[in-house]
């Protein structure tokens, strides 16, 4: 339901939908091996008043049956903003419960590049059961899925058994204060592990501070994101590798020790 005090109506996400009233900004996936950008994540925003984010956006459209076209204008939006890269984008579960994503002419199948849709990990897996015909079909067609937020609620590791995702991101709540030696560090060096062993990579999400990107380049998880690295902007980033002593010489000691 909408919050009190918003006024979310049927006109309100008809005209965000009908004028573009939105924007795409990127943020680039980090491959913590080269340093260089793997990919970029799109994210939406929006300019109309009366939205205060995407997660409101959705919300209405949600509401008021706009789920399908909004989805698509912003996979529109997306592709045409950056059309020679590896792209990362959102999927509202509602968009499971109708046909937009598979029509032959949706923007992910003209995409030069490979796409990796997100699935938030905070959906019952009861629902994507029920979709597994629609997941089946888009994968089928070249597109990879992504277990996205991993950490975040209750963490069901069987979204990784089930879904076969190509790559599962770490939320925020397991890269935040993590330190190498830590009980923390412990647990998502096993997630990495785990997440290796049935053919997905990781990307660390949320990385703000130096001593974070070291534990998780640590951990072996193979990609990164987050402000330390490039902040959401558009036109697209470029990555901002911290200069540090210790990360410097951990990369010299990996490359010491890799074989020839």
């Amino acid at each position: 339901m909408p919050r009190t005090g918003v006024k979310w109506t049927k006109e309100a996400i008809h005209r965000v939908v009908t004028t573009r009233e939105c924007q795409i900004v990127y943020q680039p996936v980090v491959d913590l091996k080269t340093r260089k950008v793997f990919a970029f994540e799109a994210l939406a925003r929006t300019t109309a008043a009366e939205f205060d984010g995407p997660v409101a956006l959705f919300e209405a459209a949600v509401a008021h049956g706009y789920t399908g076209q909004l989805g698509r204008l912003l996979r529109q939006m997306a592709v045409d903003g950056c059309p020679d890269h590896p792209l990362f984008l959102n999927l509202h579960p509602s968009e499971l419960d109708e046909g937009w994503l598979v029509q032959a002419d949706d923007p992910i199948f003209q995409h030069s590049d490979d796409v990796y849709l997100e699935i938030t990990e905070g959906v019952p897996l009861s629902h994507f059961a029920l979709c597994q015909s629609m997941l089946s079909e888009v994968r089928g067609r070249g597109v990879h899925l992504v277990v996205d937020d991993l950490g975040a609620g209750y963490s069901n590791l069987k979204y990784i058994a089930d879904l076969h995702p190509r790559v599962v991101k770490i939320d925020r709540d397991l890269v935040s204060g993590l330190a190498d030696g830590s009980r923390l560090f412990t647990l998502v060096t096993a997630i990495v592990r785990l997440c290796s062993d049935l053919g997905a990579r990781v990307v660390a999400e949320g990385i703000e501070t130096p001593e974070e990107l070291e534990a998780v380049i640590a951990t072996g998880a193979r990609y990164g994101q987050g402000y330390l690295l490039a902040r959401p902007a558009n036109p697209l980033p470029a990555v901002s590798w911290p200069r540090t002593r210790t990360l410097d010489l951990a990369r010299r000691r990996r490359n010491s020790r890799a074989p020839r």
